[in-house]
């Protein structure tokens, strides 16, 4: 019996010596996340038959640049909206990205003017304020309730007098709601409809605004 308990005591220090001995190291490291930066605007705004520049962007992880790739292209002879989308990788594969918005304008004077108030199943009001020719301003981007916090206020722009785009803004509203359209039908210069792509608060119901 004696025996016994010496060899299980042997077996049991052996076996502490070996995973001592053998116990992986354990290593630690810190990742730096990539921070990616436009160079220029978020949002660029051109005439027909203007040429587009491309900027790029720059990621750095801490003080090291990364290589920075670009997907997308920018048809300035072609009315309408593009983006161009920019994308890093640091070392530990963690990734940042960013999008650049180009909408490329008829360049001749619009045949119409949105500015005016405009109802959504009229009730609820949505003020167009006209700062340019083809560039406008609404105080109820959806069409909510009218003087609600959620309402969204948006610069907004009339491609070719049949289509409407506001780009993405960052706190649209009090509350701090971002949103961003689809490409909207102008049906006259007394209708228009859009998508407002916000917070889940709002769905994506076509928003149909007549005065």
């Amino acid at each position: 019996m004696k025996n016994i308990k010496k060899i299980c005591f042997l077996v049991l220090l052996l076996s502490s010596l070996i995973s001592c001995t053998y116990e992986p190291e354990l290593k630690s490291s810190v990742t730096i996340y990539p921070e990616l930066t436009l160079n220029g605007d978020s949002v660029v705004v051109l005439n027909q038959g203007t040429s587009y520049n491309e900027l790029g962007a720059v990621s750095l992880s801490g003080t090291e640049e990364l290589p920075v790739s670009t997907d997308g292209t920018v048809d300035s002879n072609t009315i309408g909206v593009y983006k161009v989308t920019y994308e890093s990788f640091n070392k530990d594969g963690f990734s940042a990205s960013k999008t650049r918005t180009v909408i490329v304008l008829d360049p001749t004077p619009s045949a119409i003017n949105l500015e005016g108030t405009f109802f959504r199943n009229g009730v609820n009001a949505n003020v167009v304020t006209r700062i340019s020719d083809r560039v406008y301003r609404c105080d109820n981007a959806t069409g909510y309730t009218t003087g609600a916090p959620e309402n969204l206020t948006m610069v907004f722009y009339n491609l070719d007098d049949s289509r409407i785009y506001a780009p993405f803004q960052e706190n649209a509203s009090s509350t701090g709601i971002s949103a961003e359209s689809n490409i909207g039908e102008i049906v006259s210069e007394n209708n228009f409809k859009w998508i407002i792509y916000a917070s889940a608060f709002f769905g994506t119901a076509v928003r149909n605004f007549t005065r």
